[in-house]
């Protein structure tokens, strides 16, 4: 009954929904049986045990209790239920923690460009690791969005994938995720490169080239591209530069960020540049450690000995 009234009211991305529906599923395989007003934090409880020795990681059990809670929330409003059970149970101690994130280090980022140049979406990855800009936002890019004059990118739109699998141009994230955001040479250069090699596809493709959105990232007849397929294309740079295959597209967000503050930039400045309302989720879910060892201590000696 939530998800047909409840989830509809919330007005979510298709991603949202669909997570919320993996773990609906999960919830009414382990404990559809039990009556609401009879359910029990210990039959929570046992469900997250059972789940958590099948595999799932601790993310993954907090989403489930996350979309559990909502929905006895607005049971609770209609009084079907007196008490929300999910915000009293707790997950199994010994869940595993999901795998951490880390940002490439300078060396590797030089390596992953440098084995980038034969890449089809060698902009785009360009773009990702200059501008910390979410693999959706770089894929929805326009060549509208992108002031050559001035060397400015504007993040507008993205590119979502919808519940029936489809792919489409939608508004960004959040409010804060609309931003202009000043680029390097070497991001222009690369935009270049892209905007003379899709003129010639589109040439090529004649009457079936189709780009209606006018994306600056498209296949050879003009169509966006697919998230899967670019994953793979980035696997195999991830894999001509030598570098362990443990990196995503979206490393490169994280990894622009981590350099960033490493160099000194406010993280008040990265936050904007990530499209953040707050330095919150930069603070504690994108910046990583780039270096071996904390230089903190090092960095104030030298300050202390030249007053």
């Amino acid at each position: 009954m939530w998800f047909e009234k409840g989830l509809p009211s919330r007005n979510l991305q298709p991603g949202s929904v669909a997570s919320h529906d993996w773990a609906r599923k999960i919830i009414l395989d382990d404990i559809g049986h039990k009556r609401l007003k009879t359910l029990s934090p210990d039959d929570v409880e046992v469900m997250f045990r059972r789940r958590c020795d099948a595999g799932l990681s601790k993310s993954s059990l907090s989403k489930i209790r996350t979309t559990l809670r909502i929905a006895l929330q607005w049971a609770e409003r209609r009084e079907i239920v007196f008490r929300n059970v999910a915000t009293v149970s707790g997950l199994p101690p010994d869940a595993a923690p999901s795998p951490p994130l880390k940002s490439m280090t300078s060396e590797q980022v030089c390596a992953f460009l440098s084995a980038s140049t034969d890449s089809h979406l060698d902009a785009m990855w360009r773009v990702m690791v200059f501008l910390g800009i979410r693999p959706g936002e770089a894929a929805g890019l326009s060549w509208d969005d992108v002031d050559f004059a001035n060397q400015i990118i504007h993040i507008r739109r993205t590119l979502k994938r919808g519940a029936a699998g489809e792919l489409y141009i939608g508004v960004p994230k959040t409010m804060q995720s609309v931003r202009s955001l000043d680029a390097p040479d070497e991001v222009f250069d690369a935009l270049r490169i892209r905007k003379r090699i899709q003129n010639v596809e589109r040439l090529a493709a004649g009457e079936v080239w189709t780009n209606e959105e006018g994306l600056v990232f498209t296949t050879s007849v003009g169509t966006p591209t697919d998230p899967a397929k670019n994953r793979k294309e980035f696997d195999q740079v991830v894999k001509e530069a030598g570098l362990a295959p443990e990196w995503s597209p979206n490393s490169l967000r994280h990894t622009a960020a981590s350099l960033l503050s490493d160099a000194g930039v406010p993280l008040e400045v990265v936050a904007d540049q990530l499209g953040h309302k707050d330095t919150r989720m930069a603070s504690l879910h994108y910046r990583h450690r780039v270096r071996p060892t904390v230089s903190g201590g090092t960095t104030l000696g030298r300050l202390l000995a030249n007053p």
